[in-house]
């Protein structure tokens, strides 16, 4: 985001330490608003994927995590949730009966862990459309992503993310679109519509 003739704000990702009640608390406040708007455009929420900070705190934080479950079982059992694959969220998603879903980012930078390079790091951004479509296909056929260490990865995913606030993102999820179709990766919804 920049305004005309200013320095570009860049926005950051900050763990906050939650009271594990309060976030359940809050993450199904906000499941329900964001559902009560969806049906009021003739539509529904359809899977919960927490964003930025709470989405990497979730892949290690037990306590973070079974909160962002309970909130998703006490509104709809029937959400997917989206996390790192082998994450605490995936891991406690999967063990409370819900459908949990292997996300990887085709467009940000892996660590040697499987943890993403963190923002403002150098390597954490991937824009190269060729690139960013090599990397969809390597997750979704191959299971594993290259580390900014040259280092094979396990990432093993049902779901591709191109993060909307990347530069040239339409172009690139374009790309990704068009690799994996080539690739012979079928493409579908994981959640299920009605």
């Amino acid at each position: 985001m920049s305004h005309a003739g200013s320095t570009p704000v860049t926005r950051r990702r900050r763990r906050i330490e939650y009271d594990p009640a309060e976030l359940r608390d809050d993450v199904l406040y906000q499941l329900a608003a964001l559902d009560g708007f969806a049906r009021v455009a003739g539509d529904r929420v359809r899977y919960v994927k927490p964003h930025g900070a709470l989405y990497n705190t979730a892949v290690t934080d037990e306590g973070q995590a079974g909160a962002v479950v309970s909130a998703v079982l006490a509104r709809d059992r029937t959400l997917p949730v989206l996390g790192l694959p082998g994450s605490a969220l995936l891991r406690q998603a999967s063990a409370a009966g819900l459908r949990a879903v292997p996300e990887g980012f085709a467009d940000r930078g892996y660590l040697p862990s499987g943890a993403l390079v963190p923002r403002g790091r150098p390597g954490a951004l991937v824009t190269d459309p060729d690139e960013v479509a090599r990397r969809a296909v390597r997750m979704a056929v191959r299971g594993t992503v290259i580390a900014v260490d040259g280092t094979e990865v396990g990432c093993a995913v049902e779901s591709v993310c191109v993060h909307g606030d990347t530069p040239g993102a339409v172009g690139l999820a374009r790309a990704v679109r068009a690799a994996l179709t080539t690739a012979g990766v079928p493409l579908a919804p994981f959640s299920r519509a009605g």
